[in-house]
């Protein structure tokens, strides 16, 4: 009975003022973009915002026991989500896959976002194959 006495008293235009604060402030943030690049990127400039996604699709071959690899030294800027393989196109041993980074940009910035192609066995070699993308979040 309270509750009902109080709401009596709450005037229409009240109502209306809750309405479009709840509107305003439960509305959809800008969409993220998804970028999605590859081994042709290696060394370019990405420029994002700050809630996009980017997509890292790099050729490997995992029965040589190389892999791609996030390394320790890569920017903060970006948080790695998710990462997954595709199947080789053929059957058979030897037969190259893509391996794919799901990173979202978290921090407004300038950063390199570093991947390297080693087994993981194997100590870091001056030769290692690498991927870097010089990355600005605004």
């Amino acid at each position: 009975m309270r509750i009902e006495r109080r709401l009596r008293g709450f005037r229409p235009a009240c109502w209306v003022l809750v309405f479009a604060i709840a509107g305003v402030c439960g509305s959809a943030p800008a969409t993220a973009q998804t970028s999605k690049i590859g081994d042709a990127a290696n060394g370019t400039t990405l420029h994002l915002k700050m809630g996009d996604t980017l997509e890292v699709r790099l050729k490997s071959n995992p029965s040589t026991g190389y892999l791609w690899y996030l390394q320790p030294k890569s920017t903060a800027l970006v948080k790695l989500d998710g990462q997954s393989q595709t199947e080789p196109e053929q059957p058979g041993v030897g037969r190259p896959i893509f391996q794919i980074f799901r990173f979202t940009a978290r921090r407004a910035g300038r950063g390199d976002l570093r991947l390297h192609y080693v087994r993981s066995w194997e100590p870091p070699q001056d030769n290692e194959q690498q991927f870097t993308v010089h990355i600005e979040i605004e």
